[in-house]
Formats: structure tokens, C-alpha cells, sequence
């Protein structure tokens, strides 16, 4: 688990079960991080082996070990 605030650079695998019970083998790269208009962090995230594959989450969301680990 990250002990602190994400941050470019940083590497995470999504450890929750996904489809046929497996989880994700994709690591994300932290791209950025940046604040909505409510002072919520989103960090926008590549797939590591697929850099065409970007998604967006809550900081939070990475730093919540039931569903993320850092790597």
C-alpha cells in the first residue's frame, strides 16, 4: 500500500477479482495527478505494457489496499 499521497511515477496492479475470478495482471503508471473543482485528487493512470490503455480514478481508490497494490 502507498504510505503516502500518489504521485507521477508511481506503479500500481489492481489485486480485486476480475473476470473467471482472476485479477488484472496490468500495472498502471501514475501519468498525473490532479484536483476537480470539489479538491478531489484523480490520478490519471497508463497501462504499463499498453501505453493506448489510460484511465482515470480517485487517488483514493489506489491507495485503498483491498484493491490496489503499489508495486
Amino acid at each position: 500500500m502507498a504510505k503516502g499521497p500518489v504521485e507521477p511515477g508511481q506503479l500500481y496492479r489492481d489485486i480485486r477479482q476480475g473476470i473467471y475470478g482472476r485479477s488484472s495482471a496490468a500495472v498502471w503508471k501514475v501519468e498525473a495527478v490532479q484536483r476537480d473543482a470539489s479538491g478531489i485528487a484523480h490520478a490519471r493512470l497508463v497501462n504499463v505494457a499498453d501505453p493506448s490503455e489510460r484511465k482515470t480514478l480517485a487517488a483514493e481508490v489506489l491507495v485503498d489496499h483491498t484493491r490496489f497494490e503499489e508495486v
